[in-house]
């Protein structure tokens, strides 16, 4: 059986938490393919609890919020020559798009030319300068895949693609809570920054009849105007610190609607917030940008250009709900063939 080792080799750790949803995708990939290879998790000491010593391969430093930025940057590449020296001819690497900029000066500097090495990614931003494009030029010759959310990432890094969700659903499809067992009309979830939108939200929510959740980790600048807005608020909970996994998916689970009001950077990047909603069944209400398309296509939730555009008689009927439960449904159980369509790739010769 080859080995797939699934790598973040950035390993993020803010204030000993891990942020972001790459020890979730490391469990995504134990859960999928652990009978078709030997899988193990690469990663810094922000990873060792989260995975059984059998599935954990340690890299040496985690990436410190905070810490120095040049030793940081070091401490990249010092995973970097660690994973890719010890590597052997058969396995498989996939590495995760944590630092991925740096991680392919890593790849140029210390992964052997015949490597199975593939990259995660779900953006182009390890490729948007000029800079990024040379070290990326003399990287993407010892890279045979990459793995992303859609054709225009796959084209843009020139490389043999499989296109798949951030991650993939691999539980027998539940009982989704009904409409009126919810306890929130609308949650925003995870963390909380300007390209997400939140603060206009909160504004545009507030006082208003629906009962709102915000919870998650805020950009140090967000967090004053954040909570004037919601302390005169009747109707907006607010809870400004990490969210433990638990904790998350209830939100999820006793929420109506995930509200994800994009825009910058996220206009364009896959987010693992969505698919978090969609596996626990609950619908997105999201502005219209390229990273949410497939939430219309698939009528999955409801996509709008402006908040106050928003058609809340519409949505919150029951109706119109179930309809967008049954939807996700239909989309769940197509995800059966993302993995197959994994294992291929990995597998190619």
């Amino acid at each position: 059986m080859k080995r797939l080792i699934i790598s973040d080799i950035r390993s993020y750790n803010n204030k000993r938490k891990s942020v972001g949803h790459y020890i979730a995708v490391a469990q995504n990939y134990i859960d999928l393919y652990n009978n078709y290879f030997d899988v193990k998790v690469a990663g810094g000491p922000i990873f060792k609890d989260s995975f059984k010593i059998k599935n954990y391969v340690p890299l040496p430093y985690d990436f410190i919020e905070g810490g120095n930025w040049i030793k940081n940057k070091l401490k990249i590449l010092i995973n970097c020559r660690f994973l890719f020296k010890s590597i052997c001819k058969e396995d498989i690497v996939v590495i995760q798009q944590s630092g991925l900029s740096t991680i392919l000066f890593g790849i140029v500097l210390f992964a052997k030319k015949r490597s199975n090495i593939y990259i995660i990614s779900y953006d182009t931003d390890a490729i948007s300068s000029k800079i990024k494009k040379i070290i990326y030029s003399f990287a993407k010759k010892k890279i045979k895949g990459i793995i992303c959310p859609n054709e225009r990432i796959m084209h843009a890094f020139d490389l043999s693609g499989c296109i798949v969700p951030d991650y993939i659903y691999t539980k027998n499809i539940e009982n989704f809570v009904p409409y009126n067992n919810k306890k929130y009309d609308i949650a925003i979830l995870g963390r909380i920054n300007a390209d997400k939108g939140v603060i206009e939200a909160a504004k545009y929510l507030s006082n208003t009849k629906y009962k709102v959740l915000i919870a998650g980790k805020a950009d140090e600048n967000l967090i004053c105007d954040l909570k004037n807005i919601c302390n005169s608020s009747s109707n907006i909970i607010l809870n400004l610190d990490f969210i433990n996994d638990e904790d998350y998916n209830n939100y999820i689970r006793y929420s109506r609607y995930c509200l994800l009001n994009y825009r910058g950077t996220y206009n364009d990047r896959s987010s693992g917030v969505v698919l978090d909603n969609l596996f626990n069944g609950t619908p997105i209400l999201g502005h219209n940008c390229r990273a949410l398309t497939f939430i219309e296509k698939e009528k999955l939730g409801y996509l709008f250009d402006d908040l106050k555009n928003i058609d809340f008689n519409l949505i919150f009927t029951e109706n119109t709900y179930v309809c967008y439960q049954k939807n996700i449904i239909v989309y769940l159980k197509e995800h059966k063939k993302y993995k197959s369509k994994v294992i291929e790739f990995l597998n190619q010769s």
